[in-house]
């Protein structure tokens, strides 16, 4: 007779909670992930199919360092920053899982001002971290209480992880603010997620010229329309980039995907229409909601609605009745049950969206 015993796991990961992406249901219009609604550059789809057919582009073979390379001098151009300050991985959630690596251990700390990316949480306490949360101010459209952070900041704290624009609240941090945190604590490592930057109206970047322990996310799954192969990056101090290549898993990002993030960023127009199409549809879905609910400002590709005194998880499924999913924000910490989040879709889909509320 066979005894079954299941093999004890770390209580850390006991305590994690499972990441609920937005909901995709077949045939339902998708506005729940913050997605592109154009997909990715039609130029994308053919360099792919051109390095496959002339054999350049080898499946069976790892990625090629020359790639990555030509990729890093592309991002560079792009941001504007030194091609040694860049570091690459799967997606901004690949870049995290590594950086937590670097920085977090048993006793360690990290600030999250919350509600925001719950993958800031589960990275920490993976890692044997303790994340300590500091409430966003929704009386002041969600800004973050940067004398709070300061404040609550000591000897144990590693890293303090700022999303701007923010997931699922929309705002962005000033500079200012970031210049205080930087300077104040300058044994923590400021990290500053611009998944959502290309929608907004500045970038954080630059920062990372000025002081050692600042850097900066980026992503390919957003204006890019590549969400489906993984590709992110980030800014970082140069001290930085010899200890993220000994902890980044080997290959982390394909020669498909490479390939892609490459000719994404050749493709300006298409971006340029994508930020576009997220521009002038995101006003309109506040201008016509606002009347209905609270609608709070954003400059990402989302935007955040508070449907009190309904719950978010009626009001969710109702609209999925109308064939839309929208994200439930009860799963953020700090949101609490009656904010919803709705990405910016083309115009037929922003109608609909508005359509089905007002029908509630």
């Amino acid at each position: 007779m066979s005894i079954r015993m299941r093999v004890p796991v770390r209580s850390a990961v006991e305590e994690i909670a499972e990441y609920k992406p937005g909901k995709l249901v077949k045939g339902a219009i998708k506005l729940s992930s913050n997605e592109n609604p154009l997909g990715p550059s039609l130029n994308v789809v053919k360099a792919i199919v051109e390095r496959l057919e002339a054999g350049e582009l080898k499946l069976s073979v790892y990625p090629w360092d020359r790639d990555e390379e030509t990729l890093r001098t592309d991002i560079s151009r792009y941001v504007d920053a030194d091609e040694g300050n860049i570091v690459i991985g799967a997606g901004i959630d690949g870049v995290l899982d590594t950086l937590v690596k670097i920085f977090i251990g048993a006793d360690d700390e990290a600030l999250i001002p919350v509600p925001t990316f719950s993958l800031y949480e589960s990275l920490v306490k993976t890692a044997g971290g303790t994340p300590r949360y500091v409430p966003r101010d929704r009386t002041r459209n969600f800004d973050i209480p940067v004398g709070d952070l300061i404040a609550v900041c000591n000897d144990k704290t590693r890293m303090i992880f700022l999303s701007s624009p923010n997931n699922p609240t929309g705002n962005c941090i000033a500079a200012d603010d970031v210049r205080a945190l930087a300077e104040s604590e300058p044994t923590t490592m400021v990290v500053i997620d611009e998944a959502y930057v290309e929608f907004a109206n500045a970038s954080l970047v630059n920062l990372v010229e000025d002081y050692e322990n600042v850097l900066v996310l980026r992503t390919f799954s957003k204006a890019f329309g590549l969400a489906g192969l993984r590709v992110g990056y980030a800014v970082v101090p140069e001290w930085l980039v010899s200890m993220y290549k000994k902890v980044a898993m080997p290959f982390t990002v394909n020669n498909v995907a490479l390939t892609a993030a490459v000719a994404a960023l050749e493709d300006k127009a298409h971006l340029h229409r994508s930020v576009d199409l997220v521009r002038s549809g995101r006003p309109y879905l506040v201008e016509n909601l606002q009347g209905l609910f609270e609608v709070y400002p954003s400059e990402a590709n989302f935007v955040l609605v508070d449907v009190a005194p309904k719950q978010s998880d009626e009001v969710c499924d109702a609209v999925e009745k109308h064939g839309i999913t929208v994200r439930n924000c009860s799963s953020f910490r700090g949101a609490g049950d009656s904010l919803i989040r709705i990405s910016v879709g083309t115009q037929e889909q922003n109608k609909k969206i508005i359509g089905a509320l007002k029908r509630l």
